[in-house]
């Protein structure tokens, strides 16, 4: 699968160098893969520690991939199971909102153990991921009576 073979839709108005960059952040390089609802670049933020890599939503799960210069520097594969996610939540609250103390906008996923991660997605994309997750993390906790 070369480039010209991607499927560009929706990026009609792009310079043909921007196109390019719109395919990594998607993920379009990797094809189809089996199960995957959604994916794409995100930074994933633990406290002060930031990792970037590949997001992927499944219909019980969130998986985060983290780039290779991340994994040389010791970041690992994680597994999110809906299970362990107690509440999901947009900062700031609204689209149009600035946040109090100057955050970039973001995902925040509380889990029942106590801590949060924040999830940033590349390319202004929160608002889709944030459906997303949002739709299958119900869907979950409604098949398994843990909503």
């Amino acid at each position: 699968m070369g480039w010209q073979d991607w499927d560009w839709s929706g990026d009609d108005d792009r310079p043909e160098r921007d196109r390019v960059w719109v395919g990594l952040r998607d993920g379009a390089f990797l094809g189809q893969e089996d199960g995957v609802r959604k994916r794409g670049l995100v930074s994933l933020n633990a406290g002060w520690l930031a990792r970037g890599g590949l997001l992927r939503l499944y219909a019980d799960r969130l998986e985060f991939e983290p780039n290779p210069l991340e994994r040389l520097l010791g970041a690992r594969r994680r597994r999110l199971p809906f299970a362990e996610i107690a509440r999901i939540e947009r900062r700031p609250e609204r689209p149009d909102d600035l946040s109090p103390v100057g955050q970039t906008p973001r995902m925040r996923l509380h889990l029942a153990g106590g801590p949060h991660l924040d999830v940033l997605p590349a390319g202004g994309g929160l608002d889709d991921w944030l459906a997303a997750i949002r739709e299958a993390w119900a869907w979950h906790a409604r098949v398994h009576g843990t909503g």
